[in-house]
This record gives structure tokens, sequence and C-alpha cells, in this order.
């Protein structure tokens, strides 16, 4: 008898914090730039449409090879496939833990100035924006050209063949070439 108690407690728990994880609604964690919304890559190539951070998903399904979700306001279903040789030493898992949130907009950019704010709605990146700032418009860099966030110069690009630098100084942005 203590066996099945104890198994229907352990179901029990297991459920509710699924229900918990369930209840809680999903967003972007940056913008996402995509030509086709079913097969969006991890490098956020600068080119196509722009898919707002902060922008609430359904329907979620991740795995270490891709994430993929639904944007309720317009019924797109996106696909953004984990390509591993341009993130060295993240794996997929990793990779599609940062790229959704439990945070809207208005708390991922929390802190920001207006201007910043201006700049990450348009996928920008301006002069004396902040790396939080810079991360939520144009993502995290892929790093095969940035090992960390931690360093002064990041590296994005716009299509397979063209990427930019982003250069900082305490944290602020003092160059772009985006």
């Amino acid at each position: 008898m203590k066996v099945h108690a104890a198994s229907l407690a352990a179901i029990l728990a297991f459920l509710g914090a699924n229900a918990a994880f369930a209840a809680d609604k999903l967003y972007t964690a940056y913008n996402i730039w995509f030509e086709q919304p079913t097969k969006v890559y991890s490098t956020n190539y600068q080119k196509g449409n722009l898919f707002p951070a902060g922008s609430e998903v359904t329907e979620v399904s991740k795995s270490s090879r891709k994430v993929e979700f639904t944007d309720p306001k317009l019924g797109m279903k996106f696909s953004v496939e984990f390509v591993a040789k341009h993130h060295p030493g993240v794996t997929g898992e990793q990779w599609a833990d940062r790229f959704l949130t439990t945070k809207n907009f208005a708390a991922l950019s929390g802190g920001l100035t207006p201007a910043e704010i201006k700049a990450v709605k348009a996928g920008q990146i301006q002069v004396g924006m902040s790396k939080k700032a810079v991360i939520l418009a144009a993502g995290y860099p892929p790093e095969v050209g940035t090992v960390s966030t931690k360093l002064d110069t990041w590296k994005y690009w716009r299509h397979r063949f063209g990427s930019y630098s982003v250069q900082f100084s305490d944290g602020r942005v003092t160059k772009s070439e985006q």
C-alpha cells in the first residue's frame, strides 16, 4: 500500500510540475530574422522579415536539433534549426534553452533606455547600446565568430557569406558595422 501511495505522490508531483511549466507563457528571447518561417537557422542571418523579441509563442517543441513553435497572432509555424558548426562549445540543448523565455518584451527590455528599446524593435544595433540590448536586437552572436559575449568584439552574419562586427567598451557599443 505504501508503494502505491508513494507512486501516486510522485505522479501527482510530476503532473503538477509539468502543469506549472505548461501554464507559463513562452516568448522569443530576442529578435529572429526569417525568409521562410519553416526553416530558420540558429545563426540568425539578418535577412528577410523580423519576428520580434518578446513575441508570445505556442505549440513549442524543443530538441537538441531544433526549436519549433507557432506565432499565435499570425498562425505561422516556425522551425529554427541548430547548426552545431556555428556554435562550437554550445550544445543544442543549451542553445534551445536560451532561445525562448518566460519573459515578455516589457520584462526583457527592463532597464533599457527608450532609444535602446526603439532600436531593438527595429532590429538595429546603434552606438551606446548595452550588450543586453544588442542581444535583444540581434540575438546571441554565433560562437564560431564570437567565443564569448564577455569579449569586446562580436561577429554577426547578414547572410551566409557576409558578416559584420560590433565593438564594445565598458559594455556599450562603440562601433557597429551593421
